[in-house]
């Protein structure tokens, strides 16, 4: 069998997780923090402002919970984590 063959999608990180992790280890926290600022002010509605409070301050949150640790993590491993976390919360909506 060829390698990567009967490895289903799963495998695959999630874009926004690919996105996500980018952010994380490619910004400080102050950029983070100016980052998540911007989303908030163009967001296009009220309920899309409130998702990117939300999200974005958990981004933050997630960051100086890193930056705490001597080892940071790599991007790969980032970008697993963050799907399996979408993963997650796709599975369990909040109703």
């Amino acid at each position: 069998m060829l390698p990567g063959m009967g490895q289903g999608v799963s495998d695959a990180p999630d874009p926004m997780a690919s996105q996500m992790a980018q952010l994380l280890a490619g910004s400080d926290l102050d950029e983070l923090r100016e980052i998540v600022r911007r989303w908030v002010a163009e967001a296009p509605t009220e309920g899309v402002r409130r998702h990117y409070q939300e999200l974005g301050g958990r981004l933050v949150d997630l960051k100086a919970a890193l930056s705490d640790n001597p080892v940071q993590p790599t991007v790969a491993e980032l970008e697993q984590a963050l799907t399996m976390m979408l993963r997650l919360a796709a599975s369990n909506p909040r109703t």
